[in-house]
Parts: C-alpha cells; sequence; structure tokens
C-alpha cells in the first residue's frame, strides 16, 4: 500500500501527510517540553541544595549566637560579683577593726 493510501478504504488520502506532518510537531513539541521539564527539575535540584546549606549555616550561627548571649551574660555579672566581694571585704575589714579596737573582754 502507498504512503497517501488512507488504510480505511484505499483510495488516494490528502490529510495523511498533514496528519503525519502534525504527528512530527507533537513528537517534537514533547521533546521540547521534557528537555524543558529537566531543566527545571536540575533548578528545583541546585535550590533544594542551596537551601539545606543555608539551613545548616543558620543552625550554626543560630548556636553561636546563643553560646555568644551565655558569655555575654557572664562577662556583664562579673563587674557586680567583683563589687560585691570588694563590699563584703571592706565590711569584714571595718568589722574586724571593730572588734579588735572596741573588742569584748
Amino acid at each position: 500500500m502507498p504512503d497517501n493510501d488512507c488504510p480505511i478504504n484505499g483510495i488516494n488520502c490528502v490529510s495523511i501527510t498533514r496528519v503525519e506532518a502534525l504527528e512530527r510537531a507533537l513528537e517534537s513539541e514533547k521533546e521540547a517540553r521534557s528537555r524543558a521539564h529537566e531543566k527545571i527539575y536540575d533548578r528545583l535540584g541546585e535550590l533544594e541544595r542551596g537551601m539545606a546549606t543555608v539551613t545548616t549555616q543558620y543552625t550554626n550561627i543560630a548556636s553561636q549566637l546563643a553560646t555568644i548571649s551565655a558569655d555575654l551574660n557572664a562577662i556583664k555579672e562579673k563587674p557586680g560579683k567583683r563589687w560585691e566581694a570588694v563590699i563584703a571585704a571592706l565590711l569584714t575589714g571595718v568589722m574586724g577593726y571593730l572588734l579588735a579596737r572596741f573588742g569584748i573582754n
């Protein structure tokens, strides 16, 4: 059977060439879409890997910030503790002097 014969009635069919051209165009379009989808999925994969890296870095930054905050609070408390130690030493010295000077016999 020649290429231009219709499979139904065996006579010369003009539309068969148009149908074949449309089938080739459709197949070409499917391949183009497949390549485009592959590129999109590749880009999404890159974004996911990038987000995983950013999430890891964010977690590290948050833990370091907590450590720095604890260190800062400890540094803030040191002058207060020193002042309390100075006052305690002065009071002990004054009480010792008073007891020595006017001590109970």
